[in-house]
């Protein structure tokens, strides 16, 4: 669904949809912002596979001066954020508001009429986005980030609006049906748990 080897053009391609992909600069697309003095927000962290999460939600208590929150930064939903191990997972999507470290570079839109956050997220979370990001990363091990300078200068295909929008539809529903999925795996084996014990419970 994404083009190849400079083509313009995907291969897979929904219906309706002929255009040819256009290239621009991430600093066309992205902007960085620092939005501070939200004391009242509840502090997120950054995760890999989830995006920004509140704080809380984590189930590890981590400390932090409560008088230095003033410098955090806010996070909307649909932003994104450049957080210290981005060249492990890609950007951080954040569905939720909320502050994180003033150390972290938040991301919005230059034009949100232009842009769907859905796209995007799959774009910057992508095996070939984390790639290209050894291009632009600097520092050693864990320490390593990733300035939005240099960010910025990356180019990105780009299709029109509509079509970023129903790609991004596409993968929410198969994100949706595999949690589902997994849920119920779950429960299964919970399930197969407590047939175990009540079979077995005279043998052991």
């Amino acid at each position: 669904m994404f083009p190849k080897n400079g083509s313009k053009f995907p291969q897979l391609r929904f219906a309706g949809f002929a255009d040819a992909w256009e290239q621009r600069k991430a600093a066309e697309i992205f902007k960085s912002i620092s939005d501070k003095n939200h004391p009242e927000l509840s502090v997120l962290s950054a995760s890999q596979k989830l995006g920004m999460i509140h704080r809380d939600d984590i189930g590890i208590d981590i400390k932090y001066d409560k008088k230095s929150i003033a410098g955090y930064k806010r996070v909307e939903p649909g932003q994104f954020v450049i957080r210290l191990r981005s060249f492990q997972g890609g950007f951080a999507y954040a569905n939720v508001e909320g502050i994180t470290s003033p150390a972290y570079t938040v991301l919005d839109f230059v034009d949100k009429n232009e842009n769907d956050p859905l796209f995007w997220r799959i774009v910057l979370t992508s095996t070939d986005f984390i790639k290209r990001l050894e291009t632009v990363t600097y520092g050693i091990r864990d320490g390593r980030s990733i300035s939005f300078a240099d960010f910025s200068t990356l180019k990105f295909n780009v299709p029109t609006f509509e079509e970023q929008r129903t790609i991004g539809k596409f993968f929410k529903k198969i994100d949706l049906t595999i949690t589902l999925h997994q849920g119920k795996f779950e429960k299964l084996q919970e399930l197969k748990k407590g047939i175990y014990k009540r079979c077995f419970a005279d043998q052991f």
